[in-house]
């Protein structure tokens, strides 16, 4: 699994970003045709406070990036359907329990 700090892969990678608050155990899942390049983008989104979910913006405000996880949840094959794949983490995340940040 891909954490924080190894997003360096100089590969492209496709797959679902999770983004989960490490206090509140809640999870935001992102689709990425480029997990390097979307990491930084979310990252950079987050820290200036212009993310694109409002919720999981504020929680990060108010708590920092120490309690936030961002890693790769699921890399994707180059044929797999991102929308689809994203659905199905989803309903994982939903039949395990774990609160998810609406979309």
């Amino acid at each position: 699994m891909v954490k924080n700090g190894e997003f360096l892969r100089k590969d492209k990678v496709r797959g679902i970003i999770r983004i989960e608050n490490m206090l509140s155990g809640k999870i935001y899942l992102v689709k990425s045709s480029d997990v390097v390049k979307d990491y930084s983008r979310l990252r950079f989104a987050l820290d200036m406070g212009d993310f694109e979910n409002e919720e999981v913006q504020n929680d990060y405000t108010a708590t920092g990036l120490e309690l936030f996880d961002i890693s790769l949840d699921q890399e994707a094959k180059e044929d797999d359907d991102l929308e689809a794949l994203l659905n199905n983490r989803r309903k994982y995340y939903e039949d395990i329990k774990k609160e998810l940040y609406r979309q």
